[in-house]
């Protein structure tokens, strides 16, 4: 059975964080019962709905404290020059968007992940914000 830890889930509405939650369950098991849980949110007339699994690159300050080195070692840390680079599971659930010929913009979608911090989540969920616009701008401060 995966291990249980601290997940979090973060409601993006526009392009701002609306509401974050933080739960003990297994990363799945959390995904799954969002999915259902956002399925009565999802009006199939007007949107998709769409699940994605998307590890996300967050880099790191070097040097790491002994606790988010704990937190994030299981994720791959690798050394880029004098910062620290982790692959964070992630997981986007996208209920209300439009397309505008090619290119989606997601109105309102909720993000998973591990907890390790609000400065990864921040950082989540700006590299999200940047690659569903087509600017690729920064949203949040850091």
């Amino acid at each position: 059975m995966p291990e249980e830890g601290e997940n979090v889930v973060v409601y993006v509405e526009g392009e701002s964080i609306a509401n974050k939650e933080v739960v003990k369950t297994n990363l799945v098991d959390t995904v799954k019962n969002y999915v259902k849980r956002l399925l009565d949110r999802w009006n199939p007339e007007e949107s998709d709905f769409i699940v994605l699994k998307v590890p996300q690159t967050i880099n790191l300050d070097l040097p790491l404290s002994k606790d988010l080195y704990k937190k994030v070692e299981k994720y791959g840390v690798k050394r880029v020059g004098n910062k620290a680079e982790v692959e964070i599971p992630t997981y986007e659930i996208i209920y209300s968007n439009r397309w505008m010929g090619e290119d989606m913009e997601a109105d309102k979608f909720v993000v998973i992940m591990p907890y390790i911090n609000d400065d990864i989540i921040n950082q989540v969920i700006n590299n999200i914000l940047s690659s569903l616009s087509p600017e690729g701008e920064e949203f949040l401060e850091e």
